[in-house]
């Protein structure tokens, strides 16, 4: 409905179910806190990546990979600023965080004029897309949250279940802090690095050659516990995130005058698709054990990577397109 100060109201709004948390910490009221927190955090997304581009001017790719980076820094991060003020006040403590969701939204709201009334999508992304009509448009989109779908699904795996490879090899259970802030900091670095390199490489190759990578680090990472698997989980994080900020750009392309929807699918269908799967994984994990399951993230990968050859993209960076339109012209 092209509202922008609903940006600043659902920052302000999920601050205040954080808050209230720290008001009623009681299991039940916890779990309708959650919820109504939820529904502030989906809306905040899409709206995010759309003021993102529409900033962007001639760079969609790097300007959403900052708004990306900003949100995995901050999921990373989060918990270190947490966790003292509620060992220091109780959970009473997270009440102290709510009046910098004020100072954000009156921020915002200072520059939200700035912003152009559409999203302005540049020449050189627009020869990128050989499917320009709506029917193939919308087909690519459903693709691209299929690639997506498999890739958060793939991340879910690792979060949930990858401590246990260690901790089975004789590691305390304390060892899966360490390995889930590698992931994450590492996949703060790969999605300003995935912004960054579209815009120079092209679409098909940052999608695709981040999943191989993605394949690669999973390989390294279930290497016997030591330095290749560190490496190795490192470099999955950071592989799994760069084709964030890639795909929201795409599917803002491929639909410009839906293109909070096309976020929506890309930041929040496609990750809770993958979270609903999990457990699947988890059961092989108690049928046949937790090597089988975390072997089983190589399928979902090599799926993914094998549907990105069909996404009507070209293959070559977006100053080589130009280059070879300028002499046919």
């Amino acid at each position: 409905w092209g509202k922008t100060w609903w940006l600043a109201a659902s920052v302000v709004y999920s601050a205040a179910m954080i808050a209230l948390i720290g008001l009623f910490p009681n299991y039940w009221s916890l779990l309708v806190l959650f919820g109504l927190g939820g529904i502030g955090s989906s809306l905040l997304h899409p709206l995010g990546s759309v003021a993102s581009t529409r900033s962007a001017g001639s760079q969609p790719g790097l300007a959403v990979s900052v708004y990306s980076t900003g949100g995995s820094l901050g999921f990373s991060l989060g918990p270190l600023v947490a966790m003292p003020l509620v060992h220091r006040f109780g959970f009473k403590g997270l009440t102290y965080l709510f009046p910098f969701s004020i100072l954000f939204g009156l921020s915002f709201l200072m520059v939200r004029d700035d912003l152009p009334a559409q999203v302005s999508t540049p020449k050189r992304c627009h020869q990128e897309l050989q499917n320009t009509n709506t029917k193939g448009a919308w087909w690519a989109l459903i693709l691209l949250n299929i690639i997506s779908w498999l890739r958060a699904w793939a991340q879910t795996v690792f979060t949930a279940y990858y401590s246990y490879h260690f901790i089975h090899s004789g590691y305390e259970v304390t060892i899966a802090a360490p390995i889930i802030s590698t992931f994450l900091l590492a996949g703060t670095v790969g999605t300003f690095a995935g912004g960054l390199l579209v815009d120079r490489l092209g679409r098909r190759m940052v999608i695709t050659g981040s999943l191989v990578l993605g394949v690669v680090g999973l390989w390294l990472s279930l290497t016997p516990p030591g330095l290749l698997a560190w490496i190795g989980i490192a470099l999955m994080g950071a592989a799994l995130h760069a084709m964030v900020p890639v795909s929201i750009v795409i599917a803002q392309e491929l639909v410009p005058h839906r293109a909070g929807m096309a976020a929506g699918l890309m930041m929040g269908f496609s990750y809770g698709l993958g979270g609903l799967c999990t457990p699947i994984t988890g059961r092989i994990a108690d049928t046949y054990g937790i090597g089988l399951a975390l072997n089983s993230t190589y399928l979902l990968l090599a799926v993914a990577i094998l549907l990105c050859f069909f996404l009507p993209l070209n293959t070559m960076a977006p100053e080589k397109v130009n280059e070879e339109n300028m002499s046919r012209s």
